[in-house]
């Protein structure tokens, strides 16, 4: 709930139930959803207000977000047969996927470099280098 930031209690009367029906629209087969003119006309709404809804009232889509997401989760169980199929099957990113979700495997790596060159004083490197500089104009 965090996530999608809005307040249950501002929403307007009929915003809980219009946010379901529009998710329920979303997941549903094209031939056989409500169009949005009926889902108004159930919730006793004009197809304006649901629209504005959906376009401009951000409380309203991040609540919308959220029920969305809440039947995404509903499916979790199905995703993780289907990754469990993939990696039976030796699918590397299936595996890829399950390490990275159990924490063996991230991006991160790290590196060490070890810099020599702080081991002399800068007055040291600058004479060693006014040298090198001396010995090449000799050598010209």
């Amino acid at each position: 709930m965090q996530r999608f930031q809005f307040d249950e209690s501002k929403l307007k009367p009929k915003q809980k139930e219009a946010a379901v029906m529009l998710v329920e629209y979303e997941f549903t087969d094209k031939s056989e959803r409500k169009t949005k003119e009926q889902i108004a006309e159930e919730l006793g709404i004009t197809r304006m207000t649901l629209y504005r809804w959906e376009t401009g009232d951000e409380n309203f889509i991040n609540y919308k977000n959220y029920i969305a997401s809440q039947f995404v989760n509903t499916h979790l169980p199905f995703v993780y047969k289907k990754l469990l199929e993939g990696i039976a099957r030796g699918s590397m990113k299936g595996i890829e996927l399950f390490l990275k979700r159990i924490g063996d495997l991230d991006d991160k790596t790290e590196i060490t470099i070890e810099d020599k060159r702080n081991e002399q004083s800068f007055e040291e490197r600058k004479a060693a280098l006014l040298a090198r500089l001396n010995a090449k104009q000799g050598d010209e």
